[in-house]
């Protein structure tokens, strides 16, 4: 599963199971770091493994050109874009399950 920087995710399993996140950084094939705005901050991105995350196909434009150009990106705008994403949330793609 290849996800971009702006991309809609949430979370499979664990305690955070269901929690919509953004990507906001690609650190290699197998993870990125996400954010929330609530309980995940940007400057407290979550690393997960792209296994453990399902892909929506939502993309935030606005806030993948934000950390492109290295603006300064605010929890506040991302959790106005989640919440915005969900509203026109409906096809998903879900990710590899080999758990186990």
């Amino acid at each position: 599963m290849d996800l971009e920087v702006g991309q809609l995710v949430s979370s499979k399993a664990g305690r955070d199971a269901g929690a919509k996140y953004i990507v906001i950084k690609k650190l290699d094939d197998n993870c990125v770091l996400v954010a929330d705005g609530k309980k995940r901050k940007i400057s407290h991105a979550k690393k997960k493994n792209v296994k453990h995350l399902v892909a929506h196909r939502q993309i935030a434009t606005d806030i993948a050109q934000t950390i492109n150009e290295k603006r300064k990106l605010t929890n506040q705008q991302l959790r106005l874009t989640i919440a915005a994403l969900n509203d026109g949330e409906e096809d998903r793609e879900e990710g590899l399950s080999d758990n186990g």
